[in-house]
């Protein structure tokens, strides 16, 4: 890549010097290169390390920069969890905090195009190069966490759905169509990330391989998991070279270290734990898992706050335990990563789940505040005993390290706007719209991986044929809310959990053979913690004992093509509604523009996009969440347009009339 651009900057010198002479070859060579970059996305700014090459090795007892002791206080941010146009903000404020490091995932889905694979996208807000960047200017060191497995809350944990549709391939041990998928990923991943070593004068210091493995896997006792796991450092190795420190995380006991980590200085097994913990366990783990002479203590995920799903109370944690258990730390020259410093939001459709699989399920809320020092919306988060998290953090770093003395950016604006009419709605409801769609397949029934969809919407068409009187349906193995109509009209809707046998029955009053039963599945976030293999869709549909051989599929993933293809129409008083999308403009006047908070707690769940740009899922019955956060960046002066897509028929009667704002999260 940086001979191309280099070239490319050759060429046009030429043609300055010597245009008459040089003028036809160099266009065609310059066509050539030019097409070269176009057809990959990379930033410019992976060519140009920021600053000198420096040294990062590891001491006895202490990481060590340039042979002097490095004490690492990290902080958790996910440059996927927010606008680019806010990085420099909440990296400022990462280091208000008294922090000299990031770290940071790397979340493999995020960064293809299709659910097809081999096209990557690294611009905007996926730009990580940038994101790199922006770190090493404020003298922040990155631990980078590139899995290729991440967990985070993250849909699959950052695994691409198209795994899911080879129901033959084993994720995350040594299984060869998994390691191809990988190799294939780390050989575009990991160049681009080369030039960003510490070594080379990034800011990369340290790289994680795969993420807390022995919870998922044993090195211990099978021989592919051992294989897997020296198959990711060798393909890491290859591209990142020797010097970089390479490092697992687990938890942090010794039993969990063995099971995802290999013994020895091959990596630096590290360990993480919570606020309250023992700490003398992970310390004892790192013990017998390193050499004495390479073993720096280090906590890789120190837990501020904690995640919450659909249906629970907010998670908030006490801020005195955290602060005395980081007390604990310096005192053993223990280093520590906040996991989180500052959460961000899963913005779109890249909320995943946890859990068990079957009815063992629970999807993740759409903000990622994770109660942690720095809240989603930029300002801070308090404790269950009321004491300031960021405040309480930054004192302690001042009173214990001397370059802690960053001051903190000041508050960004947040503003309740005016709430705004509803202006325009579809002309078709989403089951119309659906149904407006060529079927993609049909046939005996299908998972959603297995027709090529990553997220949004599948929609599964059946006639009821020689049924007759009382017909029972059965729908087995429903994930994650099916939606059921017969001939247009809604029926029934059911959550994946609502059953007990994982499968979930209704009757049809059947007097004409040519009824036709439609059923909308919503895909809420694949679960990204465990063994788990959640794939999306439905198993089966069965009527009278037999599985349905005709069914149609029809598809709509929610591209911002898919949004602007909708037929939308002016609202008028008294036409029929349901569910469908809603559009409403709102204008920002004044001098600048401020975040908000879409209060949706009049609606009941669905989906909202701010200028086409999908900001997340909303379940206002479930909360504990009963709004979505807006940043600034994704609104504009003048006319802004709000879509919200109502999947609830009982949500709209009524109907809503208007959107409503808020300066704060509203909650249950």
């Amino acid at each position: 890549f940086s001979f191309l651009f280099k070239a490319e900057r050759v060429l046009i010198q030429l043609m300055m010097v010597n245009m008459f002479n040089m003028f036809p070859y160099a266009c065609v060579l310059f066509i050539l290169i030019d097409g070269a970059l176009s057809s990959i996305s990379v930033m410019s700014t992976m060519t140009t390390p920021p600053s000198p090459p420096r040294n990062f090795t590891l001491g006895p007892t202490s990481f060590l920069l340039d042979g002097e002791e490095h004490y690492l206080r990290s902080g958790e941010l996910h440059y996927s969890r927010i606008p680019s146009a806010l990085w420099e903000d909440r990296l400022d404020r990462v280091k208000a905090l008294g922090l000299n490091a990031i770290q940071v995932y790397v979340p493999w889905n995020f960064h293809e195009r299709s659910f097809v694979g081999g096209e990557y996208d690294f611009e905007g807000d996926r730009d990580i190069g940038r994101f790199l960047s922006l770190a090493s200017e404020r003298g922040l060191l990155v631990l980078l966490r590139p899995g290729p497995y991440i967990c985070g809350e993250w849909d699959f944990g950052g695994l691409p759905a198209r795994l899911l549709s080879d129901q033959s391939l084993k994720i995350r041990t040594y299984d060869e169509a998994y390691m191809s998928e990988v190799t294939a990923w780390f050989d575009v991943l990991l160049p681009l990330m080369q030039p960003f070593l510490v070594e080379n004068g990034g800011p990369i210091v340290m790289v994680q391989v795969e993420n807390e493995y022995g919870s998922f896997g044993d090195v211990t006792s099978n021989p592919d998991d051992e294989k897997y796991l020296r198959s990711l450092i060798s393909l890491v190795r290859k591209h990142l070279g020797e010097s970089i420190v390479l490092y697992t995380t687990d938890g942090g006991v010794l039993a969990s270290m063995q099971r995802g980590s290999l013994e020895g200085d091959i990596v630096l097994s590290l360990g993480d734990f919570g606020p309250g913990s023992d700490i003398s366990n992970a310390i004892k783990g790192q013990q017998a898992m390193n050499p004495a002479d390479k073993n720096p203590l280090m906590c890789s995920e120190y837990y501020t706050g904690w995640l919450t799903h659909w249906g629970e109370d907010l998670q908030v944690t006490d801020t005195g335990t955290m602060i005395g258990t980081m007390k604990e730390m310096l005192a053993a020259n223990m280093s520590f990563n906040l996991y989180m410093a500052h959460g961000g939001t899963s913005f779109g459709f890249w909320a995943g789940a946890n859990g068990n699989g079957a009815l063992d399920y629970m999807s993740d809320i759409t903000s990622y505040d994770y109660n942690c020092p720095i809240s989603e919306s930029g300002s801070h988060n308090f404790g269950s005993d009321g004491v300031d998290k960021f405040e309480a953090i930054q004192s302690l770093m001042r009173d214990s390290f001397d370059d802690a003395t960053f001051d903190e950016p000041e508050p960004r604006p947040s503003e309740a706007f005016d709430s705004i009419p509803l202006s325009k709605y579809s002309s078709g409801s989403l089951i119309e719209i659906m149904k407006s769609i060529d079927p993609v397949a049909t046939g005996a029934v299908r998972r959603v991986e297995e027709l090529n969809q990553r997220f949004g919407f599948t929609l599964y068409s059946f006639p009821v044929g020689s049924c007759t009187g009382p017909c029972e349906v059965k729908l087995d193995k429903i994930r994650d809310r099916a939606f059921v109509y017969v001939d247009g009209l809604y029926l029934v809707d059911s959550y994946r959990t609502d059953s007990d046998d994982d499968s979930f029955s209704f009757e049809v009053d059947v007097d004409d053979s040519s009824i036709v039963v439609d059923v909308l599945v919503v895909n809420l976030g694949r679960i990204g913690f465990g063994h788990a293999v959640d794939w999306k869709g439905l198993d089966d549909i069965v009527i009278k004992g037999e599985s349905l051989s005709e069914v149609e599929h029809r598809t709509l993933e929610m591209t911002t093509d898919d949004l602007e293809n909708i037929n939308m129409k002016k609202f008028e008083e008294g036409d029929s509604l349901g569910q469908r999308f809603y559009e409403g403009e709102l204008e920002v006047k004044g001098s600048g523009v401020a975040s908000t908070h879409l209060d949706m707690s009049s609606w009941g769940s669905g989906f909202v996009w701010v200028n086409d740009f999908a900001l997340g899922r909303y379940w206002s019955d479930m909360g504990p969440t009963l709004s979505l956060w807006i940043p600034d960046s994704y609104l504009q002066k003048g006319i802004n347009s709000i879509v919200v897509l109502e999947l609830q028929e009982s949500a709209v009667e009524g109907c809503h009339k208007e959107l409503v704002f808020s300066s704060k999260p509203v909650l249950k």
